[in-house]
């Protein structure tokens, strides 16, 4: 044999051994959480005699028994006690480590499932996923669109739009657009209630909210409690409360940009300024992102979210 292939026939012979070894932990570490050789064939989609060759190949390199099997029950012996408790973190991290390179890899495809606030789901949010979708056919997206608070874990969501402060500091958030707001009456409203001149003459008029909570109103660097006469829980239904005449209200701009270039809502307190929210997308910062949740995040993040008016 030339000089030095002995060396590299042992070299790839200790590799190939070292492989053998990592094939039969594993196999080892699926044996012992299934509970039965079969349940682990089944499992990993082997024949039942190759996940028992491999197992007895592993007990014969290591020179100790592993499991005890009987034909009611399998148990560990303690080397494989103490074998299972070292190797199966290692196990678990390695496949997790394949499969999160494997979906990086692979194109955007399955099930996602967004929250999203009503008014800006459908004026912003909407546009951008019909465009994605488009773009990524095997992607399917199960949207919902609801102006109160949903938990991602809990409720089984992959990602959530959000406006406002974030409380939750176990998500991971992006900033997606800031979102402009507006105070707002119906020129019925003003005919019989005077028109405020500075932030305190807001308190002298009933205000429509969305939440009984949001009646500290920032405007002009001052602090105004304005009394609420509605809470409707949806920013499109406290537009259509102001806009019937019910009380003055803090929506954000665009879903009343329409009543406003129409006359059928006025603009209060033009000239001081308001308070900009935050736009946000949200997603659990224990979940492993999918493909297809890479894909749209990057996709939103891409350029800035122009924001239609609200129907």
């Amino acid at each position: 044999m030339p000089d030095g292939a002995l060396e590299r026939a042992c070299s790839r012979s200790g590799i190939l051994r070292e492989l053998d070894d990592l094939s039969g932990l594993s196999i080892f570490v699926r044996i012992v959480e299934e509970g039965s050789l079969s349940a682990a064939g089944r499992a990993l989609g082997l024949p039942k005699a190759t996940i028992s060759r491999n197992l007895a190949l592993l007990e014969k390199r290591l020179g100790a028994p592993l499991l005890i099997r009987s034909t009611r029950a399998l148990s560990l012996t303690d080397a494989g006690r103490r074998l299972f408790d070292r190797v199966q973190p290692i196990v678990r991290d390695a496949q997790q480590a394949t499969a999160e390179i494997k979906s990086r890899h692979a194109a955007p495809a399955g099930l996602l499932r967004i929250a999203a606030s009503v008014a800006y789901g459908q004026a912003a949010i909407a546009p951008r996923l019909l465009a994605f979708m488009k773009r990524h056919p095997a992607v399917r997206i199960d949207l919902h669109l609801d102006d109160g608070r949903v938990n991602l874990v809990s409720d089984g969501y992959d990602l959530a739009i959000r406006m406002g402060a974030i409380e939750d500091s176990e998500l991971i958030s992006h900033k997606l657009a800031d979102v402009h707001m507006a105070i707002v009456a119906s020129p019925g409203w003003l005919e019989h209630h005077d028109m405020p001149r500075r932030p305190g003459d807001l308190a002298r008029h009933a205000a429509v909210v969305t939440r009984p909570h949001l009646i500290q109103w920032q405007i002009g660097g001052e602090t105004v409690r304005v009394p609420w006469r509605m809470s409707t829980g949806s920013m499109i239904l406290t537009r259509d409360a102001a806009r019937a005449g019910l009380g003055i209200a803090l929506v954000p701009e665009f879903v009343v940009r329409r009543d406003l270039e129409r006359g059928s809502l006025v603009r209060l307190l033009p000239d001081l300024e308001l308070p900009v929210m935050q736009a946000t997308a949200l997603y659990a910062r224990a979940a492993r992102q999918s493909a297809a949740l890479r894909a749209l995040l990057g996709y939103l993040l891409s350029s800035p979210i122009a924001v239609d008016a609200a129907p």
